[in-house]
């Protein structure tokens, strides 16, 4: 049986993506690690050239020791956003080869994903910045939100300052919470419309701007499922990222180390080692929601557009002799014959 037949084309719930996700994650797990380690290790170095920088970085030791910490954290920078981009670009950029391992049981291959994407990789980009952008345009609606939420509780505390306790912490938490579902709502009204991008530009060959119009197109009514996806993302994320974590945690607080925010102190060792498990973990979890979107992308076209029904007829009734025959009288006649 090929891949084909064995690629189920009929709308799925949310479970039943994660579910496939999961399975496939689990058959392609070294071809995916190798997919992602590439860009990730770009930016893990940038990290360590930024953090080796704002370590040496002191006014006490000359100009020229000023300089170097300025260059560290100037490139490290650099790098690093450079390795970033590059790591979303691949994983949308994966796309193309996740679909022909679906229909064409053709294998994942990273040397396959870095051909495509450096034939797309501008355009790649470019979409990552405008879909940026637009969850830029949402961060700022949410703090004006914020904002005005700030001075309706500051209002509401006035007036409710002689009610009982017990009222005003159970006002205060409703209020909090209603707030806090908005803010998702918006983000996830935003970031639900442009998720199928990478997907639209790599397997359907569209610039950015048709991209984006054409993910708005097919994501719409699909938020949900995608809150859904998103949520068992971050629920493993998280769950990968405490578990390595905690020896390392464990070391630090039996060393002594105070570990939070606004601690100057900590050591340089730890500052890598809590980057490296940060990059370890963004490794291990990142194929998952690749591999989810692009399964969202492929039912949401089967939903709303039958590619199911394309496929199969494509696969199943294939162009006969006479209608070749045809087509290729037609172009002799419109182009002369062919040499």
């Amino acid at each position: 049986m090929n891949s084909f037949d064995s690629f189920t084309l009929t709308p799925m719930s949310a479970g039943d993506i994660i579910d496939r996700a999961v399975r496939l994650y689990r058959r392609n797990f070294f071809a995916l690690l190798r997919i992602v380690f590439g860009p990730s290790l770009v930016a893990y170095l940038g990290t360590v050239m930024y953090y080796a920088g704002v370590r040496n970085f002191t006014l006490d030791r000359g100009d020229s020791r000023v300089a170097v910490s300025m260059f560290l954290i100037v490139v490290g920078f650099i790098v690093w956003l450079f390795g970033k981009a590059a790591f979303y670009a691949v994983l949308g950029g994966a796309s193309r080869s996740l679909v022909d391992h679906f229909f064409e049981g053709k294998p994942i291959l990273a040397k396959d994903v870095y051909r495509a994407v450096r034939q797309r990789f501008w355009s790649l980009i470019g979409a990552i910045l405008m879909v940026g952008l637009l969850l830029i345009g949402a961060g700022a609606i949410v703090y004006f939100i914020v904002i005005i939420a700030m001075l309706i509780a500051v209002a509401f505390a006035a007036l409710l300052s002689t009610a009982p306790y017990v009222m005003q912490v159970v006002l205060g938490t409703g209020f909090a919470i209603i707030v806090g579902i908005g803010i998702l709502m918006i983000f996830l009204l935003v970031y639900s419309r442009v998720v199928y991008v990478p997907q639209v530009m790599m397997v359907e060959g569209k610039n950015v701007f048709s991209s984006i119009s054409r993910s708005f197109s097919l994501a719409g009514g699909e938020m949900w499922r995608i809150a859904a996806l998103i949520l068992f993302w971050f629920y493993v994320a998280w769950s990968a990222w405490w578990l390595l974590f905690t020896p390392l945690g464990s070391v630090a607080y039996w060393m002594g180390i105070e570990i939070n925010l606004f601690n100057q102190d900590i050591p340089f060792w730890f500052n890598i080692a809590y980057q490296t498990v940060t990059q370890v973990s963004e490794i291990i979890i990142a194929p998952i929601a690749m591999l989810g979107f692009t399964l969202l992308y492929l039912d949401s076209r089967v939903r709303k557009e039958g590619f199911d029904i394309e496929l199969m007829a494509n696969r199943l009734l294939p162009p006969t002799p006479g209608m070749v025959q045809m087509a290729a009288q037609s172009s002799t006649l419109l182009f002369g014959t062919p040499l």
